[in-house]
């Protein structure tokens, strides 16, 4: 993915936050660019996130990701990532990648589907909304994203119908440490088990027990990598876990590789995205977005 000639280009991460109205519905929109020398190729990581509309601009190649057994590869040029529950592992050219991230909330009211269809998977953006592929020809003659996509989402909204509050009540739970189990979730929400479970799979693609386990493993995760070292296990107990052995096991599940062998891997983008994260949007991952209280 490459972003002009000049093969000095570094790798960047780049991030605006959506119209106000959007908040509640819209992460961010962002921007990565991989620069270099020509040919040059990175591994790379996604962390584990909700839904994504990304368009590949210039790009000098195919470029393709792995989640857990599955490649997809290679990736169109404009293409929705659904919710993912495992960290989704890159091989890219130099080039450019626009996104915007969509929270469950932005999903059901903005977009609607079923997400647990989409859940781990990356399909071609115009088989599921038509009219967001129209937005990659714009991006490659060089359109400015936040002001593109924010046209085009309010439009959206202007149209969509009303949310439904429990979406918006189950997001907000997941940000919440002490909400650690389906039937806390179930009795905080006033859901019944099997409504709760229809509402999470349908509108965050995954079931309580898994969307709970990954908030508490993305927020350790995140402490962890932030955390001096040596002392990461108290910012791990901290998030939620009760011991470090039971952490390092859902490395295993959500990163597929130890928590060493993720430190040690050289992640160009992925480290530069957690810092302009955390610095325009608040939150070094999409999948720790706040909850917006206002509707």
């Amino acid at each position: 993915m490459t972003t002009g000639e000049d093969s000095a280009t570094p790798d960047t991460a780049e991030f605006w936050r959506p119209a106000a109205a959007l908040a509640p519905y819209i992460s961010g929109y962002a921007r990565y660019v991989i620069g270099g020398a020509p040919r040059r190729r990175i591994a790379d990581v996604f962390f584990p996130a909700w839904t994504n509309l990304r368009f590949t601009l210039h790009a000098e190649g195919d470029w393709s990701v792995r989640l857990r057994r599955r490649r997809f590869d290679p990736i169109p040029p404009a293409a929705l990532f659904g919710p993912s529950g495992h960290a989704g592992y890159v091989d890219a050219p130099r080039g450019t990648l626009v996104g915007i991230g969509v929270t469950p909330r932005g999903w059901a009211r903005l977009f609607g589907g079923d997400a647990s269809l989409l859940a781990d998977r990356v399909v071609p953006l115009h088989d599921q909304i038509a009219s967001a592929a129209e937005l990659h020809a714009p991006l490659s003659a060089g359109a400015a994203p936040k002001p593109l996509f924010d046209d085009w989402l309010l439009t959206r909204l202007a149209r969509a119908e009303p949310e439904q509050p429990a979406i918006a009540d189950i997001f907000a739970c997941l940000a919440d440490p002490e909400v650690d189990t389906a039937a806390a979730l179930s009795e905080r929400t006033g859901l019944k088990p099997a409504l709760l479970l229809r509402t999470t799979r349908r509108a965050f693609g995954f079931t309580p027990k898994l969307l709970l386990r990954r908030a508490r493993f993305v927020r350790a995760l995140m402490a962890a990598e932030q955390g001096e070292r040596g002392n990461w296990h108290v910012a791990v107990r901290a998030a939620g876990y009760w011991d470090q052995s039971h952490f390092l096991r859902d490395c295993t599940l959500f990163l597929g590789q130890p928590l060493g062998c993720f430190h040690a891997m050289e992640r160009p983008l992925n480290r530069a995205s957690i810092a302009a994260r955390a610095r325009t949007l608040g939150q070094p991952m999409q999948s720790m977005t706040p909850p917006v209280t206002e509707r």
